[in-house]
């Protein structure tokens, strides 16, 4: 029936742009401290920009992965990785999925352009590269001939994306980019978008090998995966650590760090108590998420405040 066809949240994963609005939020934050203004069309027309982008970039890796053999009915069963399923649900739908994803691309686009008027001119040439970088890194994620994806090569495209073209998106609407603190904080939001990226790959990877799929988890193998996943979160708690004492040694930024000294523990003596059951990394990915949101709002909160600090 029509009324049960799958939603336009869930056609572009609306959940998981919350990884787009964390680094645009912190960059932009930092920006006004950096200045001591905040121009709000700018920031208004950054974030349009990056969710625009972010929902193109969902759908259109549905719609490869699905067609690939990645994405199937039981990798879809989690929440926390996979896709969305909507194509596995309803396959007639896939002509408004790639209507959808292009939508997006037209949508970011109209909002560069926003951002080529409120910026200064010597910025254009990066609100361009900005936008074609973000639109081919959107489609050839996990399209052919590229599938960045499926080469080993996923990881970095998804740290680039929500690390620094993330932040210099922020920094363009507040004619804020290369300051020293801006640079610092290029790194840590896009290594917290691979906790998610690089624990969905744990999770499904049976349907990715299968598939072809090889990411870093699939060539590493399941345990030295775990260790890389490991490798990520102390990365970023080294990140956060060097931008704590950039910015002042009493900082409110090392709130940040609590999520991590409680929930870290956990999930891996979950891990090593269950690395080869189902079950177990379903409700470590769980976790993972839980770890993830509580890290990436202490980071929001902790630049917001900064700003009045």
């Amino acid at each position: 029936m029509e009324g049960d066809r799958p939603g336009l949240l869930k056609m572009m994963r609306a959940k998981f742009l919350f990884a787009i609005i964390v680094p645009i939020t912190i960059s932009t934050s930092l920006a006004v401290s950096i200045q001591g203004n905040f121009d709000v069309i700018g920031f208004f027309l950054a974030l349009f920009m990056g969710l625009s982008l972010h929902i193109s970039t969902n759908v259109y890796n549905d719609i490869y992965d699905t067609k690939q053999g990645s994405d199937t009915s039981k990798s879809s069963e989690n929440e926390f990785s996979g896709g969305s399923g909507v194509l596995i649900e309803d396959p007639d739908l896939e002509r408004d999925m790639f209507s959808l994803a292009r939508a997006g691309l037209v949508l970011g686009l109209i909002a560069a352009i926003g951002l080529l008027f409120t910026s200064r001119t010597e910025l254009w040439p990066l609100i361009i590269i900005i936008y074609i970088l973000s639109v081919f890194f959107s489609k050839y994620y996990t399209a052919g001939p590229v599938k960045f994806a499926y080469r080993g090569l996923g990881e970095i495209v998804v740290w680039i994306g929500f690390g620094p073209l993330a932040v210099l998106l922020g920094g363009v609407g507040q004619n804020v980019v290369f300051h020293p603190y801006m640079i610092s904080i290029m790194p840590i939001t896009g290594l917290t978008t691979l906790f998610i990226v690089w624990m969905g790959e744990i999770v499904d990877l049976p349907g990715d090998l299968k598939a072809g799929k090889k990411g870093l988890v699939s060539r590493l193998g399941l345990r030295r995966g775990m260790y890389g996943h490991l490798s990520i979160h102390v990365l970023a708690l080294f990140n956060l650590s060097f931008v704590a004492f950039l910015i002042g040694p009493f900082t409110i930024l090392w709130v940040a760090i609590l999520p991590h000294i409680v929930l870290l523990p956990i999930i891996y003596r979950k891990f090593s108590d269950g690395l080869n059951e189902p079950k177990v990394i379903r409700d470590v990915s769980k976790l993972n998420f839980s770890l993830y949101f509580l890290f990436s709002i202490s980071l929001m909160v902790g630049f917001i405040l900064h700003i009045f600090i």
